[in-house]
């Protein structure tokens, strides 16, 4: 039984015989074909020079890995507790859970370095005070003779101002421009008198066309007790043609009067206040009123 060859199954033996088949169909092929020249061997192309290797581009940085979170351990369980018996306190679970409290660490501050230690202050000393030395006594001097006191300048009173003097009548002035003039004043006044007598002479030449030159022919103080009458009587005997009067405090009764007994005879009779005296326009006023007066004869 163990002699005896396997059988091989049909469609094995159909696949060989088929295989039989061909190959001797190829090989009767080979041998009716001519066999053709072996061909020229052409020598490869020149190889393209290799491109640039371009770098690759920097990777971009890793991101930061995270440290993983801690995993929290699991709570314990809370223990067990036997039942509390009479006259026991049962603790809550926070107590008996509650760690005890750990004393706290002394924080000890910081030591100082070496670098920041500051020197400590000097503090200067003060130089020692001088000896004082008292002064050497020295031989007192011999007491200077008194000088005899000088008296005192003698104080001079300052000159008066000067009193302006009326101007002059030349020679050769015909008596036609010439008017005779009496003044009078009270104590108070006699510098204003003659300030305006020198005034109204040096107007009277330069105000009209034709100039008036003022003779001077009477001066006169007078008071509250002078007579008018008497004073035009003097003024009349003098041959003056205008009464000029420069008073302070004289009553108007006696002014009135006198005018009274100048407007009788025909002469001017003019009363002057002593702040007016320097004035033009009183100066105009009574060169208006002589340049109607008869000359001197």
């Amino acid at each position: 039984m163990a002699d005896e060859p396997k059988k091989q199954p049909d469609d094995i033996q159909g696949i060989l015989s088929d295989l039989d088949d061909i190959l001797s169909d190829l090989g009767s092929a080979d041998s009716s074909a001519p066999i053709e020249p072996p061909k020229p061997v052409v020598p490869p192309a020149a190889a393209a020079p290799p491109k640039p290797v371009v770098p690759p581009a920097p990777a971009a940085a890793p991101k930061p890995v995270e440290p993983p979170k801690p995993v929290e351990a699991p709570k314990p369980p809370p223990p067990v507790t036997a039942a509390p018996q009479a006259g026991e306190i049962e603790l809550s679970r926070r107590e008996v859970m509650a760690p005890a409290p750990t004393p706290a660490k002394k924080v000890e501050p910081p030591k100082p370095r070496a670098s920041d230690a500051k020197p400590p202050l000097e503090i200067p000393s003060s130089p020692a005070p001088k000896p004082i030395v008292p002064p050497a006594a020295s031989a007192p001097k011999p007491a200077e003779p008194a000088k005899p006191a000088v008296p005192p300048a003698p104080v001079v009173p300052p000159k008066p101002a000067a009193v302006p003097v009326p101007l002059d009548i030349p020679a050769s002035t015909p008596k036609d421009q010439i008017r005779r003039v009496a003044y009078l004043h009270t104590a108070s006044c006699a510098e204003a008198k003659a300030g305006f007598s020198a005034f109204l002479s040096s107007a009277a030449r330069t105000i009209s066309k034709k100039p008036i030159f003022l003779r001077e022919v009477m001066s006169l103080e007078v008071a509250n007790s002078s007579d008018p009458n008497a004073i035009f009587e003097k003024a009349r005997q003098a041959r003056a043609v205008a009464v000029l009067a420069v008073t302070e405090g004289w009553t108007q009764s006696k002014a009135d009067e006198l005018s009274e007994a100048c407007a009788r005879a025909g002469v001017l009779f003019r009363c002057v206040a002593p702040g007016d005296v320097q004035k033009k326009s009183t100066a105009v006023d009574v060169i208006v009123d002589m340049m109607l007066l008869p000359g001197e004869s």
